[in-house]
């Protein structure tokens, strides 16, 4: 039996897809053991999860105690092989912080930071786009060669379902039926539907709900319900289980999610929920959900994508400016077995 370290501190959108590495492993070696250090903050997603033993939190901006207490909660272990699934000086730094006999991650073209490779002991090269899912897939198969394509399927309990479905029915909306959860984020986020975007949306599909979180406090229902979306679903700090579970009554709802590339939108999409995602400074090739469509504008400006977080073009944010009929599929770069993975993680 090997002891596996996995490293993946952050995004909350890039963790979920990182943790197809998960599925991956279990399907060929379950009787590894597989400890996964992120941050406090999205420790709620893997509530329920199968297949990690042991969750290990490290809070990164809690400086040299931060590293001091992570140390300590990992030196009663001596790992076989870590994976660092985020490719930055942190999260190869974190591998370390333990005992590991190897610590693998993927080559400079697919790391945030290409220098933090000198901190690993192998190097993973792919000829593929750089996605964080298939950087878990070719992760998995450094250390378990059979290890097939897999993505994660989060969980939500009984519980946590019924909890949000009559929170739903509060609102008016049958979570029986098929409903949208719109995916809605502070403006002055470049990666922000735009409210063209949200009056088209709300008149064309069933029973629109806005999703909005803590990060969206600002975002008054006065001015949502001036774009259409007279349903408003919030969620606070400290609530992120309610994100799954309302992705798992999307699912069971044969619903959909619609929102940009950001977390919120994966985690509905991991857990269970059918979607379209919208991007525009972002590259669909590098982030765009395995289970949603991704589309962008048919006829993109210049600059699109940059990637960047504050959008330097004087027209403003003209990659996101378009209507439903002005947008395009991207096809999906990810391995073609994709799809029948995700139906098999539904039984994790």
């Amino acid at each position: 039996m090997s002891e596996v370290l996995l490293v993946r501190l952050s995004a909350m959108g890039d963790l979920v897809q990182s943790l197809g590495v998960v599925a991956s492993l279990r399907a060929v070696r379950p009787d590894w053991r597989l400890t996964l250090v992120t941050q406090p903050e999205w420790s709620p997603l893997l509530e329920g999860f199968v297949g990690v033993q042991r969750v290990v939190l490290f809070g990164r901006r809690g400086g040299l105690g931060g590293l001091l207490a992570l140390r300590r909660a990992l030196a009663g272990q001596r790992f076989d092989h870590a994976l660092d699934l985020q490719g930055n000086w942190k999260s190869a730094f974190v591998t370390r912080l333990a005992r590991v006999g190897q610590r693998v991650g993927m080559c400079a073209g697919w790391r945030q930071e290409p220098a933090s490779r000198v901190l690993l002991d192998r190097l993973v090269t792919c000829a593929a786009d750089p996605h964080p899912a298939r950087a878990a897939w070719e992760l998995a198969k450094a250390i378990a060669p059979d290890a097939p394509f897999r993505l994660a399927r989060l969980v939500a309990s009984d519980a946590e379902r019924s909890s949000e479905a009559a929170r739903l029915r509060d609102l008016g909306v049958d979570p029986a039926r098929p409903f949208t959860a719109i995916v809605v984020t502070a403006g002055s986020d470049p990666r922000a539907l735009r409210p063209r975007l949200f009056g088209e949306l709300a008149r064309s599909v069933p029973q629109p709900v806005a999703v909005l979180g803590p990060a969206e406090a600002a975002v008054g229902d006065g001015d949502l319900r001036d774009l259409g979306l007279r349903v408003v679903l919030r969620h606070r700090v400290g609530e992120l289980r309610r994100l799954v579970a309302l992705g798992a009554l999307l699912g069971a709802a044969a619903g959909e999610v619609a929102g940009p590339d950001q977390g919120a939108t994966h985690v509905l999409l991991a857990a269970g929920a059918r979607g379209r995602v919208w991007f525009g400074s972002q590259d669909p090739r590098r982030t765009a959900p395995p289970l949603g469509a991704a589309l962008v504008r048919r006829d993109p400006p210049a600059c699109q994508p940059c990637r960047e977080r504050r959008c330097a073009n004087p027209g403003g944010v003209v990659c996101m400016d378009f209507g439903l009929d002005d947008t395009v599929v991207v096809p999906s770069r990810l391995p073609a077995d994709s799809v029948a993975s995700a139906d098999e993680g539904r039984a994790l």
